[in-house]
C-alpha cells in the first residue's frame, strides 16, 4: 500500500467519523421524523441566511437537499432496508455516490432511471462494455470482484459499495473487511440482480433505497408483462407434458441442474430440464445421458469461456451458426429428437443470464411451443427494453447477435 493511499485512507476515516453518527438533517427536535413544518423552517432559514442577512444559522444546501429527499422518498424517517443477503441497514441520508462492483446490479438501477451522475466508480467490465453502458465510460476503474483496485475505490469517495448477494461470496466479503478497515462510513449492498425468484424484490428494494419508486413500479409492470403472458400459457401444461430439454453454458456439456438459474429459467419458459434432477448447480455431464433422456429442443449459451462472440458488439452471426453445426456434429447425437427435428438454438447471455433474463424466457418459451406463443415477439420485448428502460439509441435491426436462428 502506498505512503499515498495510506494518507488518503486516513483522511477518508476521519470524514466518515463525522458523518456516520448523522440524524436525520434537519430534524429541529430530534425524535428521528422530519416533518413538513420542519422543512419548511429549515428552508425559510437557509434563505433567510443566504439572502436577507438573517442572524439564524441556516442548514447548507447539502443538508436541505438530503432533508427533501427524505421527505419525499423516506416519509421523514430513517430508512431501514433489507439486501438480498440479509443484511439490514439504516440510513437517514440518501447515498450520493455510489460504487458498483455487480454490473448486473448497475442495469437494473439505469432499468428503474437512477442518474448516471450518482455514480463514482464502476466495475472494469463496465468499462469494457463501451455499447451498452457508454455513460459510465470515465468512472473510477474498481476493478473486479476478484481482483479490486482499492486505492481507486477508496479515491472515488464512495458512500455506498454495491457487491453481489451469492456469486463468488467470500470475494466480496473480503472486500467489504478490506473496504470497511479503511472507511469505516462506507456502507455495503449486496443484491444478484439476475435471480428469477427475488428479482422484483431486488428491483422494488432498489427503488425504495434509491427514490426511484415510481421508476421500479413502471419497470416491473413492463417485466411482468412478458413474463404474466408467458405463465398463463405455461400453467395451463402439465409438467409430463412439457417439452424436454438439454440446457449447455459455453462450456461444452456443462449444463443447468436443480436449483440452478438456468434450471429455473426453463421452468419459466414452459421447459422440463433434462438434469433437473441433478443436484450440482452446473454439472459437466456425460454425452450419452443427453443422448439417452432425448430432449427435444438444445438450448446453448455463447457469450463467455471459449464463446466470446455475438452480442452488443458482434453483427455477424457465422459464429452462432457454426456453434449451432458443431452441436448437430458430434458423435450420435443425429439419434436426439432435438438434432434430428432441427431444434437447435443458440442464446447469448446478453438476453438470459442477467437482468434481461425476461428476453430470453420469451424466447425460449417461443422456441418450446411455436404453436402456443404465436403472437409473443421477443426481438419486441428487447427494443422495448434497450428504448425505454435502458435508455439506449440501438438499432436491433443494424447491430448485434444475440439468438440463432433469429
Amino acid at each position: 500500500m502506498t505512503r499515498r493511499f495510506l494518507l488518503l485512507a486516513c483522511c477518508i476515516c476521519l470524514l466518515a467519523g463525522a458523518t456516520a453518527a448523522a440524524t436525520v438533517p434537519c430534524d429541529r427536535d430530534g425524535d428521528g421524523t422530519l416533518t413538513a413544518s420542519e422543512l419548511g423552517t429549515a428552508i425559510l432559514d437557509s434563505l433567510d441566511a443566504r439572502f436577507m442577512g438573517g442572524t439564524v444559522e441556516g442548514p447548507t444546501p447539502g443538508d436541505l437537499r438530503d432533508a427533501a429527499f427524505v421527505h419525499e422518498h423516506w416519509d421523514g424517517r430513517p430508512l431501514t432496508i433489507t439486501d438480498s443477503s440479509g443484511r439490514t441497514t439504516t440510513l437517514s441520508r440518501p447515498l450520493r455516490r455510489i460504487a458498483v462492483f455487480n454490473s448486473d446490479t448497475l442495469e437494473m438501477m439505469r432499468s428503474i432511471g437512477i442518474e448516471p451522475d450518482r455514480f463514482v466508480g464502476v466495475s472494469k467490465y463496465t468499462l469494457e462494455d463501451p455499447t451498452f453502458f457508454p455513460e459510465y465510460q470515465g468512472k473510477a476503474n474498481l476493478g473486479s470482484i476478484w481482483s479490486p483496485d482499492y486505492e481507486q475505490v477508496t479515491g472515488a469517495r464512495p458512500d455506498a459499495v454495491f457487491l453481489y448477494a451469492t456469486l463468488s461470496e467470500s470475494s466480496c466479503t473480503e472486500i467489504e473487511e478490506t473496504l470497511g478497515s479503511i472507511d469505516p462510513g462506507i456502507r455495503f449492498f449486496r443484491f444478484d440482480s439476475y435471480r428469477p425468484a427475488v428479482y422484483a424484490d431486488e428491483v422494488r428494494t432498489l427503488g425504495l433505497l434509491l427514490g426511484k419508486e415510481e421508476g421500479a413500479e413502471r419497470f416491473l409492470a413492463f417485466h411482468g408483462n412478458v413474463t404474466n403472458t408467458v405463465a398463463e400459457v405455461v400453467n395451463a401444461i402439465p409438467v409430463d407434458d412439457r417439452v424436454p430439454v438439454y440446457l449447455e453454458s459455453w462450456n461444452d456439456y456443462k449444463s443447468a441442474g436443480k436449483g440452478s438459474g438456468y434450471d429455473e429459467k426453463i421452468e419459466l419458459a414452459g421447459g422440463r430440464n433434462i438434469f433437473a434432477d441433478n443436484p450440482v448447480e452446473y454439472p459437466v455431464v456425460d454425452p450419452e445421458a443427453v443422448i439417452s433422456r432425448n430432449p427435444d429442443v438444445i438450448v446453448k449459451i455463447v457469450g463467455a469461456g471459449e464463446l466470446v462472440f455475438g452480442g452488443y458488439g458482434d453483427d455477424d452471426p457465422s459464429s452462432f451458426e457454426n456453434v449451432r453445426r458443431s452441436i448437430a456434429n458430434r458423435p450420435v447425437w443425429d439419434r436426439i429428437g432435438a438434432v434430428r427435428d432441427d431444434r437447435v438454438h443458440i442464446i447469448h447471455s446478453d438476453v438470459i443470464g442477467g437482468p434481461e433474463y425476461f428476453i430470453g424466457v420469451a424466447y425460449m418459451a417461443k422456441w418450446f411451443y411455436p404453436d402456443r406463443f404465436p403472437d409473443l415477439d421477443p426481438r419486441a420485448v428487447h427494443r422495448q427494453y434497450l428504448d425505454e428502460f435502458q435508455r439506449l439509441d440501438y438499432d436491433l435491426d443494424e447491430h448485434g447477435t444475440f439468438v440463432y436462428p433469429a
